[in-house]
């Protein structure tokens, strides 16, 4: 009988060790849901570990590797296979019509344009949308903006109705992943979705290319406005995603479709000025305002008018608020996604609810800040860009009147019931019984970093990022060196500071914890918070596993930004106590504004100058007892922690 081992993917069978991990979904040439079993030839249990975790490490990195999306360089070949392969099927038919005596048939012209019309619409709406070509429909502003006849437009219509179809079926769906595969692109839902795209743009580039196919037609007898290549000095960007050269005095003009890579480089070129949070936000509305473009038949920057930004504005307000924490919804179009929250708002009006509906003033103002970056990259690269305004479309940023009140600063009173949570008093298990009570109390990023919040009202990620070196001694006591290092960055200059470790966290045994991560060799001083199979936020990971305990704990008193609040509630104490707010400054890692003398100088507060003023905050942990350290057990063992997951596409 096979026993199961504490290594994950582990068995023993008899005096043998075997590792039968289950084969990721991501590699889709092996059957669903199976598994691999490989003997290890070995039956000492040391030796069986090390080699299970380095092949459960392998398998981790093969599917973090599955996630990647595809390059610029494998979508430009899928677009000219797709393109190419369409060219040849479309020859073979033009052979045959001329071998009919259709040779010359204004009508077989005109059949290739309709279908190509057709598929342009799913290259740039998608197959999640229902394009009706009535009315105020964005498929037909597309069409007429394009010079399509609208006698055609019923033709292209019941074409489009027709392809989609087709695209929606199984079938199609398969022959997708087949294609990329052949292509060497990891199979993820994005690479299917952009995939998907470039084969509709390959085929509407070959159907539309009548040129040397339609050479006998007398193109007079068409209500299409036909074009050659050399007359369209935007083709090359739309099939290559590169700028147009200048003809005469002409501007560089920059594709819609290049724009992600023009993001990339003003990436690039901010290097260290801007966290990855920051870059990720950046992306994020480059491809919102790539989709609205796409919506409104725009391809290059010359053609954007003041009222597509407009347009955009408005789209912040018709989306789902939450719509970057769904991968579901990030591969939305701009149409879908405010189909999807049209959606939402009916069902909340049915259910009484107020609707997750329309981003926040700050966050559209960040959308807008990060829109007026890319702007002036691509102006200063000398393409073509109006010079539009954002007068009266971005938020004004509130009175600093309005932002005392809107952050609630929690009292030491408020914040007590905390300590007395099963995380401190004792909990069931180690994992999601943490919230009920038990007879374990466990050493890790939640039992201490709440007291480190409370008494010293740092940022999130700077104490959850913590290295063990960050921890040291000096001549006064144990100190915390807030400094850049591996796992994080820090906000500004002014973030990085010295601060003295507590009393209150020594006394419950945070020497003793310190040095038992350092004796395991972990890098980070809350390895807890970290996962070996993709890059995660350390802040992020204590928020969402610290929150409902918090909850739990606070009850109907639980506050509103429940983590920031405390670092606002450690100022407010101290001020209330008669703190210089200099000080309250130096400690929280802001810089004093409104004298020169905070800024130019005097240095930040000394140690003996932090100690003091921190005496001022009252100890609300003395009800906690301090218990025999107990680390995590997947911590102590050095193992994947049981939350890690792979990496979304």
């Amino acid at each position: 009988m096979a026993v199961r081992h504490e290594v994950e993917n582990l068995i023993r069978r008899g005096n043998i060790f075997y590792w039968r991990p289950r084969i990721p979904a991501a590699f889709i040439q092996c059957p669903p849901r199976s598994r691999l079993s490989l003997t290890l030839h070995c039956s000492d249990h040391r030796k069986a570990q090390i080699i299970g975790r380095k092949l459960n490490t392998r398998l981790a990195e093969l599917k973090m590797q599955s996630q990647e999306t595809m390059s610029k360089q494998q979508l430009q070949k899928l677009f000219e296979h797709e393109r190419d392969r369409e060219l040849e099927r479309l020859d073979d038919i033009s052979t045959m019509a001329k071998r009919n005596g259709r040779g010359a048939d204004v009508m077989e012209m005109e059949l290739d344009l309709e279908v190509g019309w057709a598929y342009q619409l799913l290259a740039k709406f998608g197959t999640r949308s229902d394009l009706s070509l009535e009315g105020n429909c964005p498929g037909l502003a597309f069409l007429l903006k394009s010079e399509v006849p609208a006698s055609h437009i019923e033709a292209i219509g019941a074409n489009y109705r027709a392809e989609l179809s087709i695209a929606r079926s199984a079938g199609f769906e398969d022959g997708i992943r087949r294609l990329i595969y052949n292509f060497d692109i990891p199979d993820t839902a994005l690479n299917r979705e952009r995939a998907m795209s470039k084969i509709f743009e390959g085929r509407a580039a070959a159907l539309l290319d009548i040129n040397d196919r339609h050479e006998l037609v007398d193109r007079s007898l068409s209500e299409f406005k036909l074009r050659s290549r050399t007359d369209d000095p935007s083709a090359d960007a739309r099939s290559t995603g590169k700028a147009p050269k200048p003809q005469g005095g002409e501007q560089r003009v920059v594709a819609v479709s290049a724009f992600e890579q023009e993001c990339e480089e003003l990436i690039a070129n901010m290097g260290k000025e801007w966290e990855p949070a920051t870059a990720r936000d950046a992306m994020a509305l480059v491809r919102m305002f790539k989709s609205v473009l796409a919506e409104h038949g725009v391809e290059h920057s010359g053609q954007i008018e003041q009222y597509h930004i407009g347009r955009l504005r408005q789209h912040f307000n018709d989306i789902p608020t939450d719509w970057g924490r769904s991968s579901r919804m990030r591969a939305m179009s701009a149409l879908e996604l405010r189909a999807e929250g049209d959606r939402l708002r009916k069902a909340a009006e049915a259910a009484g609810t107020k609707a997750k509906v329309g981003l926040s003033s700050a966050t559209i103002r960040k959308h807008f800040g990060n829109l007026q970056h890319f702007l002036k990259h691509v102006r200063g690269h000398g393409f073509d860009v109006a010079d539009w305004s954002f007068e009266g479309l971005r938020p004004k940023k509130p009175k600093a009147g309005l932002i005392r009140l809107q952050q609630y600063k929690p009292s030491p009173k408020d914040i007590a019931p905390i300590f007395a949570s099963p995380i401190y008093t004792g909990s069931l298990d180690c994992r999601r019984g943490r919230k009920k009570p038990g007879r374990h109390i466990f050493h890790d990023a939640l039992y201490y970093l709440p007291i480190l919040f409370t008494y010293l009202g740092a940022r999130r990620n700077e104490f959850a990022g913590l290295a063990v070196e960050d921890v040291e001694q000096d001549e006064n006591g144990l100190v915390i060196q807030l400094r850049t290092n591996a796992l994080r960055r820090l906000k500004n200059a002014q973030s990085h500071r010295t601060l003295p470790v507590p009393d209150e966290l020594v006394r419950l045994g945070f020497l003793e914890y310190h040095a038992a991560i350092k004796r395991l060799g972990y890098e980070a001083l809350f390895p807890d918070l970290f996962s070996d199979r993709t890059r995660n936020d350390p802040g992020d990971r204590f928020y969402d596993t610290f929150t409902p305990i918090m909850q739990e704990a606070l009850g109907e008193n639980m506050w509103k930004r429940s983590l920031h609040a405390l670092r606002h509630g450690m100022a407010d104490t101290l001020k209330q106590a008669g703190v210089p707010t200099e000080v309250i400054d130096d400690i929280s890692g802001r810089l004093s504004e409104g004298s020169e003398t905070n800024t130019r100088y005097t240095n930040p507060a000394g140690l003996p100058l932090m100690r003091s003023a921190l005496t001022k905050y009252p100890v609300i942990t003395a009800t906690i007892e301090p218990a025999p350290l107990q680390l995590l057990p997947w911590v102590e063992n050095k193992q994947a922690p049981p939350w890690a997951r792979k990496g979304k596409a």
